[in-house]
């Protein structure tokens, strides 16, 4: 049995020739197994993109670095955001730079980001009681007069 696969619909077909516009034939072959390259690729990668780091799996796209849809090894598979799928496609990232970015290590440094955190928050602190020390203040001394 062969499968047709148009557009809008899927026909399944006992003949190997498909009748065509004007009379003419087309030879249909017998339909591959479709191999899920996303389940393979998020299985083996962290569900975040190689190049940026956006994290939302819905979102993530799968690559195959060689450009080869049918090559589905883990090796040629990456796990990038739309943009950076899109920039890989039009070699604006570099083969090698995609391959060192999705084996390296996936660790965040937060000391890096949060390098005056501890400043702020108490900084934030400090202002927000003195705040409340003038509103009470303020009360007690309406209260006084009043």
């Amino acid at each position: 049995m062969t499968l047709l696969t148009t557009k809008y619909e899927h026909v399944a077909l006992n003949d190997s020739k498909v009748p065509m516009i004007a009379g003419t034939t087309m030879k249909m072959t017998t339909r591959t197994q479709r191999i899920n390259y996303r389940k393979i690729a998020f299985k083996t990668y962290p569900p975040i993109c190689a190049h940026c780091g956006f994290g939302i799996p819905e979102v993530l796209e799968v690559a195959h670095i060689d450009n080869n849809r049918s090559n589905n090894d883990s090796d040629n598979l990456v796990i990038l955001c739309p943009n950076c799928h899109k920039m890989c496609d039009l070699d604006l990232i570099s083969e090698e730079t995609i391959h060192q970015m999705r084996d390296r290590p996936k660790k965040v440094k937060w000391a890096k980001r949060m390098k005056d955190a501890g400043v702020k928050a108490a900084q934030t602190r400090k202002w927000r009681l003195a705040g409340r020390k003038a509103a009470e203040t303020r009360k007690r001394n309406q209260q006084m007069r009043g």
